[in-house]
């Protein structure tokens, strides 16, 4: 089936990205799910050249713009959903965490490749090429857990990069800022 979003080619490009939770399942509501998304965007900054611009954590998605620089987003976004899924794939089945596993062996059945599937086809890539559109898509994505009632303010949203867009302070993930 073709998608409607395509990764902007013929250079590094940022790109706005969304990779969300199958059946839209609240994950990432405790340390141990979220970890595994920084670790993984930490492991893709240091050795396949990532930048991660800014981001945010909900419980059932993500929202990030981020630079492949010398790599294929595409090929990056496949293995960060592969690694993470097996990894939180695993942490439900440490946790004992039964309606999550049965959740994800669900969602898998129509790939008999698959044992389980964790993330929703696709990441939605939108190429950002002016700042404008760049600060359009920083809002939104900082704007998220007030719009979904989960804070009053963007800035008590600790899994969010606007700390430090705000006042400079480092998140729990280091950015890399975008330059206009």
């Amino acid at each position: 089936m073709a998608h409607r979003f395509k990764v902007a080619q013929g250079g590094p490009y940022p790109h706005f990205i969304t990779n969300t939770i199958v059946e839209w399942l609240p994950v990432f509501t405790s340390e141990p799910y979220v970890k595994i998304i920084f670790d993984s965007l930490e492991h893709l900054r240091r050795h396949r050249g990532l930048a991660v611009h800014a981001y945010v954590i909900m419980p059932t998605h993500m929202h990030a713009i981020l630079t492949a620089g010398n790599d294929d987003l595409s090929g990056v976004m496949r293995d960060f959903k592969k690694f993470t899924s097996r990894a939180i794939y695993e942490q439900a089945d440490k946790e004992g965490n039964q309606l999550l596993t049965r959740m994800f062996r669900e969602a898998a059945k129509r790939n008999p490749r698959s044992r389980f599937k964790v993330w929703q086809d696709g990441f939605h890539p939108e190429a950002i090429c002016s700042r404008r559109f760049f600060l359009q898509k920083l809002d939104y994505l900082h704007a998220n857990p007030i719009r979904r009632g989960l804070v009053n303010d963007a800035g008590e949203w600790y899994y969010s990069s606007f700390i430090t867009y705000e006042t400079g302070q480092e998140g729990p993930l280091e950015i890399d800022r975008l330059e206009w």
